[in-house]
């Protein structure tokens, strides 16, 4: 019987900024390169949009120890605001918005909002606040790609202490069948090491399809 063939990917490099890895594929380069254009930003302002578990947060917290950045409404030169299409709607939070917004233009700081839905799917009411977010550049952060999302899992799996070639051999085989997020791949790593731990078995993909389809019937029953 021959032996499957172990899936090979270029590991994307790794950017390490105090005690974060954050690793750059050709998913999330143009997001990175965009952010890091600070504070070059046009206007002094950037959207990062993705969806849920694409690493949108881990870039904003990158920016902020760079930049200095506090997250809004903290008050400051150069701010964060994550989730900004879930504060829209909000007719206290849209007017806070509104009046950072002129204060980053008139004192030359600048703001980094985070959302899921690109600036126009934004559920503005208050016009004045609208017209500013229309002149607002955006960058895309997609799901991760294949690369990606196995060097995050070999990371995740060896700072549990995972022997790197079992490691490998399980990330290979979840990358066709989990849901891409950097979220997921954090939640499915630490349910397999707890079900190896709990069932004193060493981690392999016969696991790995246990707890994945124990997460899939937990997902079932909460009616996802």
């Amino acid at each position: 019987m021959t032996p499957p063939r172990q899936l090979v990917l270029p590991l994307p490099e790794r950017v390490s900024l105090e005690r974060d890895d954050y690793f750059v594929s050709a998913s999330n380069r143009p997001a990175l390169e965009a952010v890091e254009a600070w504070p070059s930003w046009t206007g002094g302002m950037l959207a990062v949009i993705g969806p849920d578990g694409a690493g949108k947060s881990h870039l904003a917290g990158l920016h902020a120890r760079r930049s200095g950045a506090v997250r809004w409404p903290a008050v400051g030169p150069h701010l964060v605001v994550e989730d900004a299409d879930r504060v829209a709607g909000d007719r206290a939070a849209e007017e806070g918005l509104f009046h950072a917004f002129n204060r980053a233009a008139a004192e030359g700081g600048t703001i980094l909002f985070t959302a899921r839905l690109p600036v126009a799917g934004w559920p503005v009411g208050l016009a004045d606040l609208r017209t500013r977010l229309n002149t607002v550049v955006a960058a895309a952060l997609p799901p991760p790609d294949d690369a990606l999302l196995f060097a995050v899992l070999l990371k995740l799996f060896a700072d549990r202490q995972i022997d790197p070639e079992r490691a490998a051999e399980v990330a290979a085989w979840l990358l066709p069948r989990m849901d891409r997020s950097l979220g997921e791949a954090r939640r499915i790593v630490a349910a397999l090491d707890e079900a190896s731990l709990a069932a004193k078995r060493r981690l392999d993909t016969r696991l790995a399809a246990e707890v994945l389809a124990g997460i899939a019937r937990q997902e079932d029953m909460n009616g996802r």
